[in-house]
């Protein structure tokens, strides 16, 4: 969903699919409460978590900034300050926004771990992860012309995403342990709150706001319809995964699932200098991107076969892998 919105796709398929960051986030929280050691040591975590997420983006910016040096030297894309930003993940050649949003959430998702264990009350939780939610709410709109500039800008980058991305990921934590009902609740919820927020901007405006226009930084309006969609997917979850057991392309799904940043990598460059219609270059451009991860995983594992030290075989498949 997130490469079919960097496509061109528009209208009502563009909100469509709009739910497809938060669902990343929250599905990192299901995934983290199933494998954080508590006795790991915070840096440590932290220092896996930067290698998985951030070691391979510059390395594939390098390749993608020496190719570009190469075959196209007069590129945009090699401005200084493009290259720059693209590095820090605050913009540059795009679409890496993305990785500062996760990184932002991994420094803090021990603590959001610790509340989760905390407050067994469901109830408690909830309520408390709105307050927290409504108090950002507010301080986001408050802060809207002030972020605009330079440097209120730069500290938006992390202060209006690590609290909101936050949140959703101590959802996610929290799903897994609900009844159906209670995320059937959830659900509705969420989508009553985003057709309420939904009709006053349109009586506002006089026509339909997309919620795209809330996600820099992100809003109520944004996450509610994201968790409205993302708790009825989990709530089919079975049946959607028998479906494609059924049509035979589960180890496609396995491998998508497992290689996903990679895949999400190689997209890029594809986007950025394919063009045609949006629905034949979303089937060429992830079908490509994901022809090239498996290329790549392919000839790792290869040549990690050849390697003596268990150590770098590691840390070779953590960084070109997965």
């Amino acid at each position: 969903m997130i490469i079919f919105a960097h496509i061109g796709s528009y209208g009502v398929l563009f909100q469509i699919r709009n739910f497809d960051v938060p669902l990343m986030v929250l599905v990192s929280g299901m995934s983290f409460g199933l494998s954080y050691k508590t006795n790991e040591e915070y840096f440590n975590y932290l220092w896996k978590r930067v290698k998985r997420l951030i070691f391979p983006v510059w390395i594939f910016l390098t390749v993608y900034f020496v190719s570009l040096l190469m075959l196209d030297p007069q590129s945009l894309d090699l401005d200084l300050k493009t290259v720059i930003t693209s590095y820090l993940l605050i913009g540059g050649i795009g679409y890496v926004w993305i990785i500062k949003v996760f990184i932002l959430v991994a420094m803090i998702s021990p603590f959001i771990f610790q509340l989760h264990t905390k407050i067994s009350s469901h109830k408690k939780y909830f309520l408390l992860l709105a307050l927290i939610f409504a108090i950002y709410e507010v301080i986001r709109y408050l802060s809207l012309p002030y972020i605009q500039s330079e440097t209120g800008k730069a500290i938006s980058y992390i202060s209006h995403y690590i609290v909101p991305y936050g949140i959703v990921f101590a959802v996610g934590l929290r799903i897994p342990l609900l009844k159906n009902v209670q995320i059937k609740y959830l659900s509705i919820l969420s989508f009553i709150l985003f057709v309420i927020t939904a009709v006053g901007l349109y009586l506002f405006y006089g026509h339909f706001v997309p919620t795209q226009n809330y996600k820099y930084p992100p809003s109520f309006y944004y996450f509610a319809y994201a968790l409205f969609v993302s708790c009825t997917l989990w709530l089919y979850s079975e049946e959607i995964e028998t479906f494609f057991i059924k049509i035979k392309i589960e180890k496609i799904v396995t491998f998508i699932a497992q290689n996903s940043i990679w895949i999400y990598l190689w997209h890029i460059p594809i986007v950025k200098y394919f063009n045609a219609h949006f629905l034949i270059k979303y089937i060429i451009v992830i079908s490509l991107a994901t022809i090239l991860a498996y290329i790549q995983v392919y000839l790792v594992k290869k040549i990690i076969k050849r390697l003596s030290s268990d150590s770098l075989k590691k840390n070779i498949k953590i960084l070109l892998t997965g």
